[in-house]
């Protein structure tokens, strides 16, 4: 197995030399590739800079970065997000980075951070999960607990995905409150959402992140992560018009028809869920679930509802992963249909080993919400299960546009969570 447990090694032990105060956001990584990733980050003044890149086993043994990048002065404005594609990487390669501002003769160096190309088939793929993170007014910082629990954990993840609701509001103070409290994270792998209700379908959410290949609003509405024995659909469930859901219909079928044995789709509003606020969507039941009964999906993943749950339908399994952050919600007493496990009241991320052996799941418990205070919850796991090869299952019919036309007609998202 090529993930180990030196990353963090190489992250705690890097200084961080002078750089709190040149940079506002970041640097973080994004739209991981099999010889590419975006570097990305926001200063705090127009300066240039230069990226520094090499191995993770080059710099263990010696301490350099023997790759480097020079980025000019940026032509737009300071607050804007930087974004800096590295190609001609090598496959199969775990990277370590930094950047470094240059103003004058004085250097700030961002402290260390990583990413991995993908990797070939048969090879494991690691990744985190969180959800619902949106903001912290006072007491301790929920947003960090979960952020700096991802950043120690002992797997070296291939990338970080979020499932909506990244900020409270896409205004500058949230988002600056939202790096503040997730750039350890950020360092550890390329990061990718999907938008939630409360983004808005903004703008400073397209500028903010780097995607995998998309469609829809400038590219990045749904995207499709297509990495080694793994498949990652990230969908948009905030659309109104058929038009936009026919066409996501078409995005993730086609996507999930490839040869990875391991499918996972992605998005905010939950299709099913026993939370008493934000139940279960028909609408998403009758559009979606069958596509992913078809495609022999494995995993779905769900915010919006801010606890956790362990649903199984059809043999596809929806995990609610609301609890990045955001204060936690009850559920129904009589849980929905096929809910194995609903958990209330924590903050937590999953994470996810899918290998030839099949698909490992465990859920992190950092912290539970105790008469308004956020208790951390060290070595705790809500869930743990093992998915094997799914079995071959009778589609179900899909929905046409003049069904999806009629539904909307009389199904509309809860939109606050």
């Amino acid at each position: 197995m090529r993930r180990c447990l030196v990353l963090i090694v190489l992250l705690a032990g890097f200084p961080a030399a002078v750089v709190a105060s040149a940079f506002s956001h970041g640097p973080y990584s994004g739209a991981p590739a099999c010889d590419a990733v975006t570097i990305c980050w926001v200063c705090t003044e127009n300066l240039p800079a230069r990226i520094e890149y090499g191995t993770r086993v080059q710099y263990e043994v010696d301490g350099t970065l023997s790759e480097s990048l020079d980025v000019p002065f940026p032509q737009h404005g300071g607050a804007d997000t930087v974004h800096v594609r590295l190609d001609g990487l090598q496959p199969n390669t775990d990277y370590a980075y930094r950047v470094v501002l240059t103003e004058g003769t004085a250097e700030h160096a961002s402290p260390l951070g990583a990413f991995s190309t993908e990797p070939p088939p048969g090879e494991p793929v690691a990744f985190a999960v969180l959800a619902d993170t949106q903001w912290q007014s006072e007491g301790a910082n929920r947003l960090e607990m979960v952020g700096d629990a991802i950043a120690a954990d002992p797997l070296t993840f291939d990338f970080v995905l979020h499932a909506g609701d990244v900020v409270e509001s896409p205004s500058p103070s949230c988002w600056d409150h939202w790096f503040a409290s997730f750039n350890d994270m950020l360092l550890r792998a390329p990061f990718i959402p999907v938008l939630g209700n409360h983004e808005e379908n903004h703008r400073s959410y397209y500028e903010t992140f780097s995607f995998p290949p998309g469609a829809g609003k400038n590219g990045k509405r749904w995207w499709a992560l297509h990495w080694g024995d793994v498949v990652v659909v990230g969908l948009d469930t905030n659309v109104k018009q058929a038009a936009d859901i026919a066409e996501q219909q078409d995005w993730v079928s086609a996507h999930l028809a490839g040869p990875e044995p391991h499918k996972f789709v992605i998005f905010h509003h939950p299709v099913f869920s026993s939370d008493v606020y934000h139940g279960g969507s028909s609408f998403l039941d009758k559009i979606y679930h069958p596509i992913f009964v078809e495609r022999g999906v494995d995993i779905v993943f769900n915010g919006h509802s801010h606890h956790y749950e362990h649903i199984v339908r059809d043999s596809v399994t929806y995990l609610i992963v609301g609890g990045g952050g955001a204060i936690p919600r009850t559920t129904v007493p009589e849980r929905i249909q096929g809910s194995k496990l609903s958990v209330e009241g924590h903050y937590f991320y999953v994470r996810v080993i899918a290998s030839t052996d099949g698909i490992d799941v465990e859920t992190v418990s950092v912290a539970r919400e105790t008469d308004g205070t956020a208790i951390p919850t060290p070595d705790r796991l809500l869930d743990t299960f093992t998915l094997p090869a799914l079995e071959v299952v009778e589609p179900l019919p899909l929905g046409t546009k003049a069904q999806i036309d009629g539904l909307l007609d009389v199904c509309r998202f809860q939109s606050n969570g």
